[in-house]
């Protein structure tokens, strides 16, 4: 059935009058005033009174962790411990609350802590009780552990980045979060993915980029959230699995319904961990440098197995060490297989917080996307922020560079990267607003655009993102709010609309009639 939608504000129309939209067999059939749409036959069409609503293009989030944003909802949530001492209680309250479980907590930040001394092995099973536990850092590159969850690990113990303290970086980290998730049951997986598909729904987000492998999660668990979202006909996934061709991720992609061999397919690590690779030493650390996890022989490799096989590759790489020699790879498939088949491709970097002009530039002419995340400026940025922390206050400006990226012609997809900042599609687009360092905030239709028109065209898909007749009508609409306004961070929708059918819905929108 055909849908009007009258008497609100259109945002991204570019035409300030425009009040009125109709949906017919998924798309936008017409767009115009509220005098145009009394002149349509509305024989078996039905309508709904705006009543001054802002009507946006869905938001696509083009970087999540699904089951771990799930769990995060429904669990132990440590964003709000200010101290070790918060996060033990945390520990102590889920333990009396789930006696004898496995413990996953996730969102701690030492570097928003008055006192940053991170709790021992020994305080977290005094705790808990003795329980498996795991809480992961806020990159989700490290974490802190129970000695039962090493003990059901031990091969952990030998492996790099292991602390006998119990906080975990690297591959020990990566081998005790794959036993972690590994042993949660198939009914707290659907709930916490139904928890997932409700949240990014309620945010007006019509299409979620899944980064998912075989560290990260795990392929059953992929092909369990594309089946729930589409048996759910809600929120779209778009999956990523992150695996290297020559380790037969090709072919995994392939069998399991991803969309490609790529997303976050590991090339370093993350500041707060200390674990993104950098040219030049961590300032609070001297002695590091950050880490490698595939080497520029491999990423070559990787990427002419996949341009040979038709396939985008993208990589999570952040600092400016990681970034160049995925860029460094990129080029040299150019120079193998063409520029214009690397641009129909699409390739992507994940994060890219840190990359150099020249890098930049050659992305550009390579139509290599850029996969980024805002809110990591605003939490982390600033002259007294965690990258000033590790970097020092010169280098931490020089991230995030999303002003520079759009004028070089470089195209720029916003997420979220949750759970390691939440599902906000607003406040996204605020962070790109106010930037801190002024000289890379964007404007408003940029910051929209990143998140909803660019994400699509991430995945290969030209015809959503944009309010234009005989576009995808995936769409949100957002209570009043001034026009020289936006909506405030956190907020939910009034109704959120995937090719044209009704995916989440506040009840407070007047449907008159059918």
């Amino acid at each position: 059935m055909a849908h009007l939608y009258r008497g609100g504000r259109i945002l991204g129309s570019g035409i300030p009058a425009q009040s009125a939209m109709l949906i017919d067999d998924g798309r936008i059939a017409w767009v115009g005033d509220d005098e145009g749409a009394s002149s349509l036959s509305l024989a078996g069409v039905a309508v709904t009174e705006l009543d001054g609503a802002l009507l946006t293009p869905g938001f696509v989030d083009a970087h999540v962790h699904a089951t771990s944003t799930g769990l995060t909802i429904l669990g132990l949530d440590l964003s709000s411990a200010r101290s070790a001492k918060e996060l033990l209680d945390a520990v102590a309250q889920e333990t009396s609350a789930r006696p004898g479980t496995l413990i996953l907590g996730h969102g701690w930040d030492e570097t928003s802590w008055n006192v940053p001394t991170l709790p021992t092995r020994a305080h977290i099973d005094r705790a808990s009780e003795g329980a498996r536990v795991y809480l992961t850092r806020v990159d989700a590159h490290s974490a802190l552990v129970s000695s039962a969850l090493i003990v059901a690990v031990p091969e952990s113990r030998s492996m790099r980045g292991f602390d006998d303290s119990g906080w975990v970086t690297q591959e020990a980290h990566h081998a005790l979060r794959e036993h972690a998730l590994g042993t949660l049951d198939f009914a707290t997986t659907a709930r916490a993915q139904e928890a997932f598909l409700a949240r990014a729904a309620k945010c007006g987000i019509v299409s979620v980029h899944e980064m998912a492998g075989p560290v990260i999660s795990s392929a059953d668990d992929l092909v369990e959230l594309l089946a729930r979202a589409t048996n759910g006909g809600g929120t779209q996934v778009v999956a990523y699995w992150g695996e290297l061709a020559q380790c037969g991720g090709i072919d995994t992609a392939r069998e399991i319904g991803a969309h490609t061999a790529g997303g976050d397919l590991f090339v370093d690590g993350s500041f707060g961990s200390h674990t993104a690779c950098l040219h030049e030493p961590y300032a609070d650390d001297s002695d590091t440098f950050g880490r490698e996890f595939i080497d520029l022989g491999s990423l070559t490799e990787h990427v002419d197995m996949c341009v040979r096989a038709d396939q985008q590759t993208g990589f999570h790489a952040i600092g400016d060490s990681a970034t160049e020699a995925v860029v460094s790879a990129y080029a040299r498939a150019a120079q193998v297989h063409g520029v214009n088949r690397l641009v129909a491709q699409r390739h992507r970097i994940e994060h890219a917080e840190s990359m150099s002009a020249a890098s930049i530039h050659k992305c550009a002419q390579l139509g290599v996307f850029a996969s980024m995340q805002p809110v990591f400026d605003e939490r982390w940025g600033g002259i007294h922020g965690m990258y000033a922390q590790r970097l020092g206050p010169e280098r931490a400006a020089m991230l995030n560079v999303l002003a520079d990226m759009e004028r070089s012609g470089l195209r720029v997809a916003f997420g979220s990267d949750a759970p390691v900042t939440p599902l906000d599609p607003w406040g996204a687009v605020r962070a790109a607003l106010h930037h801190r360092t002024p000289a890379q905030r964007l404007s408003l239709d940029a910051a929209i655009g990143a998140h909803t028109r660019v994400g699509w065209q991430a995945a290969g898909i030209d015809d959503a993102g944009r309010l234009d007749v005989g576009a995808m009508a995936h769409l949100a609409i957002w209570a009043q709010v001034p026009v020289d306004e936006i909506p405030q961070s956190g907020s939910t929708s009034l109704r959120t609309i995937v090719a044209g059918a009704v995916a989440w819905d506040s009840g407070h929108l007047e449907d008159i009639s059918c």
